[in-house]
């Protein structure tokens, strides 16, 4: 059974008293994805499509897109892994918050980055999955990635569980629950739309209370997964 509003419920309480931390993970994550994210705002700017957009010319703002997306491919895949070691890092500081209600500290966060190889091979196997079933049409692409998504979660918790294996955990997980995800990351439209107003400062306690919901549905997930014996405590380690 899921229970979207006892996840989110539960990972208010867990957070209470405990934002700081999370918090100031979440700015350092956006620090690292906005220097990242340089490269491909100079190739915008060098195709001209600021100033196609600017002079309302949306044709050629498209083609510049197009241009500019021609030749950012390896800045794609840097701030992809990038992305994926620091959410990785993220998701064991959540872990850790989600198993105990004892303070957590900077320093796990920045351990988390010892996963670094890990992280790595586990988006880029995500990603060429994902890329062959979009191929096909765009639904099985979204609904692979979904099935997916526990990928993070289990090698941040489970350090001896390959990528690949840990992907096929994943797909086991998420098997009855996808439509159940997918509406669980609808819920959070609404808060998002709001941090706009907020110049996004909103986002800095909306990504924790959001982190620490998915933390406690991967918990569920894996729970149900266990009880039911569709996964055995063997398959989390090698």
């Amino acid at each position: 059974m899921f229970e979207r509003k006892k996840y989110k419920n539960f990972a208010k309480k867990q957070l209470a008293g405990r934002w700081g931390i999370p918090v100031l993970v979440t700015v350092v994550i956006v620090i690292i994805s906005t220097v990242f994210s340089i490269p491909d705002v100079m190739q915008l700017y060098k195709s001209g499509y600021f100033t196609a957009l600017f002079n309302g010319n949306y044709a050629d703002a498209a083609y510049a897109i197009d241009t500019a997306s021609s030749t950012s491919f390896i800045t794609s895949i840097i701030n992809m892994v990038v992305s994926a070691i620091v959410d990785v890092a993220a998701i064991g500081l959540y872990i850790k918050m989600s198993r105990s209600p004892e303070p957590v500290y900077f320093s796990d966060f920045i351990e988390g980055f010892n996963n670094w190889a890990r992280a790595t091979l586990a988006v880029l196997w995500q990603f060429l999955w994902i890329f062959l079933w979009t191929l096909l049409f765009i639904i099985p692409g979204i609904i692979k990635s979904i099935a997916y998504s526990q990928m993070f979660y289990i090698i941040a918790e489970y350090k001896e569980v390959s990528v690949s294996k840990a992907m096929r955990i994943s797909i086991e997980i998420t098997k009855g629950h996808k439509l159940d995800l997918f509406i669980m990351y609808l819920s959070f439209l609404g808060w998002a739309f709001l941090s706009v107003f907020t110049l996004g400062i909103l986002y800095f306690w909306l990504l924790p209370y959001m982190n620490m919901t998915y933390v406690n549905a991967y918990h569920a997930l894996m729970k149900e997964a266990l009880e039911s014996g569709r996964i055995k405590p063997e398959d989390l380690s090698e």
